[in-house]
């Protein structure tokens, strides 16, 4: 067997002449076409041709295969039933090491001078990533033929939680669990075929789809959510990942202790911190005296669930009760650092001369960096104006001084790595770390991060360590690449630009879209991706968002407008008697009728709504009484003939009280697991029943609040 392995080619033996240019000659493929077959990247493939590296068994088995297709192993086609564990960790997640292997030396390559940017190999605006046209026609020419679907929409709900290792891996605004995608593909696609996602964000629909076996198109308009789809769905040796991780942590770790050393107080020794807590002084709007805020602010429970950072509270100075929010924000103040030293668990200290000695130091070092970050300024916007108005007005005022040499460090150590997929693979890791290393990185007693969704500056900040962070983030994403990604079989493209125009896709080509679309004015993607674009140095195309944003002067008539002219090319590409999927959920009457309209007015028939439940809701719904919940599933089918393109009148509103009565019997409730308090009805996701009744009897429908008014009074009239 080990001979065999040795000569994939006959009358050739690896070391004696070179393998993969003869199959290309004997194939008449360019190195690019040969890569792709190889499931590889032209990057590996070209050190191969030039003996550079060895490639494994598994590699020269498939060259081998190329010539001989009776080798090949078979493809999984079908999966009849998703694990509840798909997705998740196989216990694979590992230490980044200290330091790289001894291989290292011989497999990985850094380049002198830093890439102008390290999307300079992979992507090109106007162009698809990657090797995206060889892709594509493969596809097509693959997927000629309609795929096998069914006749009838999928009747079951799905429930689908975000805690997996793949879901986390990268945080994004919204996602969709890939586990629940993938529960619904595989009953529209028993066979496989091509997907599409129009408004694919990070690219869960594409995880899924390679999941399963199927080929996946994903559109998208930011450079940034393609990015993190790009990386999402690539297949990274885990070796060489940790090795490139653990090379660029080793090169910096001097840089590490110029920037967070502290004295461990218990036993004098120098020790690496952890996170630095920082808090605003805030001046009294009734006796203009200035205080720090976090020395005032804490009420401490039982257990650390309990503990609290109050709104109101008394002045220091005059005692009379202030709201924290309402008063005017002067400079921050370090207030407590943490570390883990001899203890073995985290202790918290203020901080001695020394510490604050080390801070102001680094604002000289910013000098060594310039050029290595971004000076993007910050535009008027939704989001981007509450920094704004606390002087956080560039990208580079987001981070504090210290935090910014050590993104610079970082992102310039990646920017020296060879390999594109490789370099883009560890800046994968560096925009995973996102507001976690940022001023907006708001202090919880418990950990955890902040509200994707906005943009807000916190009073309390948590400072992080970059690069225990950056450390932590590549073991969880290597885990990913380990597990989930080493598990596709299907092949991807993936395309930056506007869904309103897929003409890079002819008529009737697709086989299933399965897509999550803008919900309306509830996130501007585009002012929430400005941190992740600035850094690399592609930014998102406005024109075509459809959002509502009186920034961008788009109402909802816009919104309904840039959809309409959306799923109008979706209808166009996907095959007759097929199916498109939407996730969707808002709070508006107006979005839902917005979004009906475009549906409708592009051609498809909704055959069906049901729910889709993340099992955990959305920082909005938690704080907000007004914010929708549960997500729905509208299933819509592409009918054979010429489309009806004209808006259908809908019947009157449906009344919440007659589908109160009707859902009487099944009025669902809130479990309180980890706190003691009475179960009330949860509200949310009866609004959702709501909604998918009177999307399927036709009916115009109320917003979430006039709802919860209804049926509160409903529910306490038949007490």
């Amino acid at each position: 067997m080990a001979d065999e392995a040795k000569t994939p080619v006959a009358g050739l033996e690896y070391g004696q002449g070179n393998p993969f240019r003869e199959v290309r000659k004997r194939l008449g493929l360019t190195e690019q076409e040969l890569a792709r077959k190889l499931h590889t990247s032209l990057y590996a493939l070209v050190r191969w041709e030039r003996g550079d590296l060895k490639p494994g068994t598994e590699v020269l088995e498939e060259l081998s295969a190329l010539l001989d297709p009776t080798e090949r192993p078979g493809r999984v086609a079908e999966i009849d039933v998703v694990s509840p564990t798909a997705f998740a960790s196989n216990g694979s997640k590992a230490r980044i090491p200290e330091n790289p292997s001894l291989f290292a030396q011989d497999t990985l390559r850094f380049i002198k001078n830093p890439k102008r940017s390290v999307l300079q190999d992979i992507f090109r605006a106007g162009s698809l990533w990657g090797d995206g046209e060889l892709a594509l026609a493969e596809i097509l020419e693959r997927r000629h033929k309609p795929a096998i679907t069914r006749s009838e929409p999928v009747e079951e709900e799905v429930s689908a939680g975000k805690n997996t290792y793949t879901y986390d891996a990268h945080s994004y605004h919204t996602k969709v669990p890939p586990q629940g995608i993938a529960s619904v593909m595989s009953k529209y696609l028993p066979h496989g075929g091509l997907v599409l996602d129009p408004f694919s964000g990070s690219g869960m629909t594409g995880v899924a789809a390679r999941f399963l076996g199927n080929d996946v198109i994903l559109n998208e308009l930011s450079p940034a959510a393609s990015f993190i789809s790009y990386n999402f769905l690539s297949t990274i040796d885990l070796n060489l990942f940790q090795d490139a991780t653990a090379h660029i942590l080793s090169n910096l770790k001097r840089l590490e202790q110029d920037l967070y050393t502290t004295r461990c107080r218990e036993c004098d020794a120098d020790v690496i911190q952890l996170y630095t807590v920082w808090s605003y002084i805030l001046q009294c709007s009734h006796c203009n005296k200035d205080f720090v805020v976090w020395k005032h602010c804490r009420q401490y429970g039982k257990t650390v669930r309990e503990h609290k950072i109050l709104r109101k509270f008394p002045c220091p100075s005059c005692r009379k009760e202030v709201n924290k929010s309402h008063l005017k924000r002067k400079q921050t103040v370090p207030v407590f650092v943490g570390y883990r030293c001899c203890s073995k668990r985290i202790v918290e200290h203020p901080l001695e001369d020394s510490d604050y000695v080390r801070i102001k130091s680094c604002d000289a070092m910013l000098n060594e960096y310039s050029g290595q970050f971004p000076q993007v300024r910050l535009p008027d916007g939704v989001n981007l104006n509450q920094p704004k108005r606390h002087g956080l007005d560039t990208i580079a005022k987001l981070y504090t001084p210290r935090n910014l040499v050590a993104c610079a460090a970082l992102w310039k150590e990646i920017q020296r790595i060879e390999d594109p997929d490789l370099a883009a693979a560890l800046a994968f890791v560096f925009t995973s770390l996102y507001r976690r290393i940022t001023r907006l990185s708001e202090y919880r007693f418990w950990g955890g991060s902040g509200n994707m969704a906005a943009l807000n500056v916190p009073h309390i900040s948590n400072e992080a360590n970059v690069f225990v962070t950056f450390r932590r983030k590549a073991a969880s994403i290597g885990d990913h690449f380990a597990t989930t990604a080493a598990r596709y079989t299907g092949d991807s493209v993936i395309r930056t630009g506007s869904a309103t125009n897929l003409d890079f896709l002819p008529a009737n080509s697709v086989d299933f879209i399965f897509t999550d679309p803008p919900f309306g004015s509830n996130i501007n993607y585009s002012e929430m991706n400005l941190l992740w674009e600035a850094w690399l140095g592609e930014f998102t195309d406005t024109r075509k968002e459809a959002i509502v944003n009186k920034r961008q002067g788009k109402n909802i008539d816009s919104y309904r407008d840039l959809m309409t002219q959306s799923l109008r090319e979706a209808y166009r590409v996907l095959r007759p008697d097929h199916w498109m999927v939407l996730v969707f959920m808002n709070s508006s009457k107006r979005v839902w009728s917005a979004l009906r309209d475009a549906i409708e007015e592009s051609g498809f028939e909704i055959q069906k709504t049901n729910m889709f439940d993340k099992q955990h809701g959305t920082f909005k719904q938690f704080v907000s009484e007004n914010a929708a919940g549960a997500d729905l599933m509208i299933h819509c089918k592409k009918p054979s003939g010429e489309a009806k393109r004209e808006s259908k009148a809908h019947k009157p509103t449906a009344s919440v009280s007659a589908f109160m009565r009707r859902s009487a019997e099944e009025v669902p409730v809130i479990p309180y697991i980890h706190v003691k308090r009475e179960p009330e009805v949860d509200y949310r996701v009866l609004y959702s029943r709501y909604v998918s009744s009177a999307i399927q009897s036709r009916a115009g429908l109320v917003g979430f609040a006039d709802f919860r008014k209804a049926a509160q009074l409903f529910l306490e009239a038949e007490k």
